[in-house]
């Protein structure tokens, strides 16, 4: 996402730039501008009205990818391309990113046959063991996880098999046979279910546009034109014979699930998500959450709990049954359906107005395709390359009724309808408003004085340097927070420390890194009590003051009150009095988050170092009656009763 930043400020500044050197405004219009500022209007509403503000702004901490900015950075980049790239330069761009496919893919291929590239160029090791996850089972080279990689690939499979059927020699011909192989044997390697689905769908799109194209009406079907895609989908199939597939590998899928984190222990914040750690949940567990989807939606109907705080009000509607499963400790801050993510944060006003841009593009193709079949088009290379890319967008669409998308895919969503309408001349150059003529008349007066135009551009340029010069500055503050984090985990928290306030200082706007700096500072106070009590009790002072900042900023943050808990907890172990601290901090999350059983179980260990053992008591029952096969709780009860008999 820091990357796709530093991209925006690049392509927007060059294309102001462009218009100041032409004195022209470069804009052009598409069939989905319309349905694009009607979903950012949406977006802006759902962040307005969001539980969590900053992180709708900003995106999921872990991803950042579903914010506002990064919606604005997907439509700077959408109508930059639309306003600058011509036809002839659609192809080159798509061979670019095919290339860029192709090497994904053997990078993917080296990792199942047990070598991974990351593992070499990290650890110098030729082998795949750098990785906790079993990536030999299912690989996702430099995705992070095989379904997002699945996805990927499905998405340019479809413009590879437009090259192979349009090659105009043997070598070309030779080429993309080779690279629609790589593709595809990368994708099978990922055995992932929702985007094989995806892709299935989108080759009957494709197949079935070819058909009616090759049997007009009246005519018959040209087989020798199929014939391509025939050996194409043989060879598919072949793979699939020699290594299996998604839809009947199913023991591959459970066996790269990820452990459970251990659970005697205060809550900690978790950041990542089941797939982040590894994991691929059952068509159970997807239920489960896509019912807590519909809850959410029932509670937030028109703007939804707002965007990207599926984290945190899933856990407000979370149906008890998750406990039940062997992730019931995991944190879920996607739907796992973007749809029902859609519908959840941004509630129908987003939903609605993301399907119309879905529908819009759909219905502007088959227009588009009806057209070209009328004026006898319909052997372009223009229409076949745009019948590839809805291909694509379908085995997108699917994909996404199981899954949900990250930056690459959701810049694909976007880019694919841009090259679909700049290959078809679907382009129009905005033409300005009569009542804005006598400003456009104020710009061309200021166009003729050159110290003015030179002012322009250093405005430009400067601003463009400054944007960069503060993207930097986010990924160098995640960089130090990162180590801090690692430092934590080590055990050291006086490294972590330095390392997260000086983070914090970086970006100050960012609350997670001062709720892991309060986690810090408490460890380190808790750690100096003995040693140098007046430090002790400045990290003590610290600590309390970063949480209340961070609980202020984001009252409702579920995740930010768990790391509350942790760091209350840390400082009751110099002072006594924090204990009340703790539990009422406890209190709290646990109105966020009713149905979590741990939540119950770390309050019952609270009120046990209190001395309440009959207030204890109540509470581990309630843990249990959530999660009866709670094993901790179940011991903690047993201790409870055993040492409350005569």
């Amino acid at each position: 996402m820091i990357l796709t930043y530093d991209l925006t400020a690049i392509i927007v500044g060059a294309w102001i730039l462009k218009i100041i050197n032409r004195k022209l405004l470069i804009f052009n219009r598409t069939p989905l501008d319309i349905p694009l500022l009607l979903f950012l209007a949406a977006n802006i509403l759902s962040t307005i009205f969001s539980i969590d503000l900053h992180t709708s702004i900003w995106g999921y901490y872990s991803r950042s990818n579903g914010g506002l900015l990064s919606l604005i950075s997907y439509l700077l980049l959408y109508w930059a391309f639309v306003s600058n790239i011509g036809p002839a330069q659609v192809k080159t761009l798509t061979k670019f990113a095919l290339a860029s496919g192709f090497l994904i893919s053997l990078w993917a291929i080296t990792e199942h046959f047990g070598i991974s590239p990351s593992c070499v160029i990290l650890r110098g090791e030729f082998n795949a063991s750098c990785w906790v996850q079993d990536v030999q089972a299912r690989v996702f080279a430099t995705l992070g996880q095989p379904n997002w990689l699945a996805a990927y690939l499905a998405m340019l499979i479809f413009p590879a098999l437009y090259f192979f059927l349009t090659a105009s020699s043997r070598l070309l011909l030779t080429t993309y046979y080779l690279l629609l192989t790589t593709l595809y044997l990368a994708f099978t390697f990922t055995y992932s279910r929702g985007p094989t689905l995806g892709l299935i769908g989108g080759f009957i799109t494709f197949i079935s546009l070819q058909l009616l194209n090759f049997h007009p009406k009246g005519g018959t079907i040209n087989l020798a034109k199929l014939k391509p895609i025939l050996i194409v989908l043989g060879v598919f199939l072949s793979i699939n014979l020699l290594f299996g597939s998604a839809l009947t590998s199913f023991k591959l899928i459970s066996k790269f699930a990820a452990p459970s984190r251990p659970s005697i222990s205060l809550p900690t914040n978790q950041s990542q998500t089941q797939l982040e750690n590894g994991g691929t949940e059952s068509g159970q567990i997807r239920f489960i959450v896509w019912k807590g989807a519909l809850d959410i939606f029932k509670h937030y109907p028109i703007f939804g709990s707002g965007l990207e705080t599926f984290a945190y009000s899933y856990y407000q509607y979370r149906p008890e049954e998750h406990n039940l499963t062997s992730e019931w400790d995991f944190l879920y801050n996607k739907a796992h359906n973007e749809y029902l993510n859609y519908l959840a944060t941004t509630g129908l006003v987003g939903f609605g107005t993301y399907m119309l841009i879905v529908l819009t593009f759909i219905w502007w193709y088959i227009k588009y395709y009806v057209s070209s079949i009328k004026q006898k088009l319909h052997h372009t290379y223009y229409l076949l390359l745009a019948t590839s890319l809805l291909a694509s967008y379908i085995s997108y669409l699917i994909y996404n009724f199981f899954l949900f998308s990250v930056v690459i895919i959701a810049i694909f969503f976007y880019l694919f309808p841009a090259l679909a309408f700049v290959t078809s001349a679907s382009t129009k150059p905005f033409k300005i408003p009569s009542i804005l003529h006598s400003l456009s008349s104020i710009f061309q007066f200021i166009y003729r004085r050159p110290f003015y135009t030179q002012a322009a551009k250093s405005l430009v340029i400067f601003s463009t340097l400054y944007l960069l010069y503060s993207i930097f500055q986010l990924w160098y503050a995640d960089t130090l927070f990162a180590l801090g984090q690692k430092a934590s985990d080590l055990g050291n928290a006086g490294r972590a420390y330095n390392y997260l306030s000086e983070s914090s200082n970086l970006n100050p706007s960012e609350p997670f890194y001062r709720s892991e700096l309060a986690a810090a500072a408490a460890q380190a106070a808790a750690a100096l009590k003995e040693t140098d009590a007046t430090l002790s009790a400045i990290l003590k002072d610290e600590a309390t003051y970063q949480t209340e900042l961070v609980l202020k900023k984001s009252p409702n943050n579920v995740s930010f009150w768990r790391t509350a808990v942790r760091t209350y907890s840390e400082i009751a172990a110099i002072d006594d009095k924090y204990l009340d601290t703790t539990l009422k901090a406890l209190d709290k999350t646990i109105s966020l988050a009713p149905t979590d059983p741990k939540l119950y179980y770390n309050k019952a260990l609270v009120l046990d170092i209190q001395g309440k053992k009959e207030a204890g008591v109540k509470v581990l029952q309630k843990a249990l009656q959530l999660k009866p096969n709670y094993p901790e709780a179940l011991q903690q009860l047993k201790d409870a009763t055993a040492s409350a008999k005569p």
